[in-house]
């Protein structure tokens, strides 16, 4: 679970380039320390928050406001009001929705080498 991606799905940012924007200029804390790294991983009880900055914040709250409000995953919780995310627990590939059979990916790629 990547960081630019749940930034993307809790609504803080419009688009995924968007949350990696964010993230790159240093406008998120994991559990209270800048993570500049879009392509973090997440673990479960993780918080997600923007750094105590107008500017920071005033930019999710743009976000928030220009966006329609979409259900938040149940993986996620989500604090508006305090710019603020729970990752809960890792997304199983069930809630996915697609038909996938990853042994035929594993399959396809073992054959490239």
């Amino acid at each position: 679970m990547r960081l630019d991606n749940i930034l993307f799905r809790l609504g803080m940012a419009s688009t995924i380039p968007q949350a990696r924007q964010l993230v790159n200029h240093r406008h998120i804390l994991i559990n209270g320390c800048i993570v500049d790294i879009p392509s973090y991983r997440c673990k479960p009880r993780d918080i997600i928050t923007a750094r105590d900055d107008k500017k920071s914040r005033a930019m999710i709250q743009n976000y928030f406001d220009s966006s329609p409000h979409e259900e938040v995953p149940k993986h996620l919780t989500l604090h508006p009001f305090q710019y603020k995310g729970l990752v809960n627990q890792i997304i199983d590939s069930k809630w996915i929705g697609l038909k996938i059979n990853e042994l035929l990916v594993v399959e396809y790629y073992s054959r490239q080498t």
